[in-house]
């Protein structure tokens, strides 16, 4: 009995795709502790860390083995982007705490 195994193996051309989601992995995390540590949102609650969820998704979906050429890219791209946001987050927040602080304050009045 001759058994031969049909499994689909990688694709020919194809390049193993560990290293570039690893990288992007290690630096959102970096990125984010950096990000919340230099900013005034340790002492917020706890909801305002809501969307670093969103950065980790972008990142983890690098994870996904390319096919094409332009694919690659593409998660390349938004590996970049989740790290961006991941380091610039609570910078963004701040600043939107801020002028909603000063909007509030001038409707109030003084």
């Amino acid at each position: 009995m001759n058994t031969t195994s049909t499994a689909p193996g990688p694709a020919a051309g194809t390049r193993p795709w560990v290293l570039v989601p690893a990288l992007f992995t290690a630096l959102a995390l970096t990125a984010g502790g950096f990000g919340y540590a230099s900013s005034a949102l340790p002492g917020a609650p706890l909801w305002l860390l809501l969307p670093y969820l969103l950065a980790l998704g972008l990142v983890a979906a690098t994870w996904r083995r390319p096919r094409t050429p332009e694919q690659r890219a593409a998660r390349i791209a938004t590996g970049a982007a989740g790290c961006a946001l991941a380091l610039f987050y609570a910078r963004i927040a701040e600043a939107l705490l801020f002028c909603a602080g000063i909007v509030a304050w001038l409707i109030q009045g003084d």
